[in-house]
């Protein structure tokens, strides 16, 4: 027993069953796993969708999205990425910086990952920022607006001139 209990002792954190190593990123077990299946260049298009708008910036990636990698069977041995632009503004913005674009994505990887971008436009709706939650006025504000607008005699126009002056309260600013 003696004998199990100092091989039990000496086994390294590799060999123990995972739930003794404690937490390890889900990235490096997907990588270790797929690794030998997807090969090198499996990974190209994973990496550069994840890190997308640090590539190109918050406002370019919502108007320019990747869609595609391939790959040549020449000896430069670089891909080519394709990508599609919402709109016409969008696909200028790119064209302006794609070397920059390109070298950012080949730095990522450490080699000439991706060897040229292929631009094509249309054919998406662009991801539009999302709305900021609406917080209504304090109290206080509250009860001025409806004291102002309390003289309005249709009742209608009473109540929409009621929730602009809500929407429009410039005290939280």
């Amino acid at each position: 027993m003696t004998d199990r209990k100092t091989a039990k002792d000496n086994a390294s954190a590799d060999s123990l069953p995972r739930r003794m190593t404690g937490l390890v990123s889900f990235g490096a077990d997907v990588r270790r796993l797929l690794g030998p299946v997807l090969g090198k260049k499996g990974f190209i298009q994973a990496d550069i969708l994840s890190h997308w708008e640090d590539i190109l910036g918050k406002e370019l990636s919502r108007g320019v999205i990747p869609d595609s990698v391939s790959f040549s069977k020449s000896s430069d041995g670089g891909a080519v990425l394709r990508v599609k632009a919402f709109s016409g503004a969008y696909a200028v913005e790119f064209n302006a910086c794609k070397e920059q674009i390109l070298e950012k994505i080949n730095s990522y990887f450490g080699y000439i990952a991706v060897a040229d971008i292929r631009l094509t436009q249309g054919s998406f709706a662009p991801v539009m920022p999302t709305t900021p939650f609406f917080s209504p006025p304090s109290p206080q504000k509250q009860t001025e607006i409806k004291t102002l607008t309390a003289e309005i005699t249709d009742e209608n126009l009473r109540k929409a001139t009621t929730e602009l002056g809500l929407l429009l309260d410039d005290s939280k600013k």
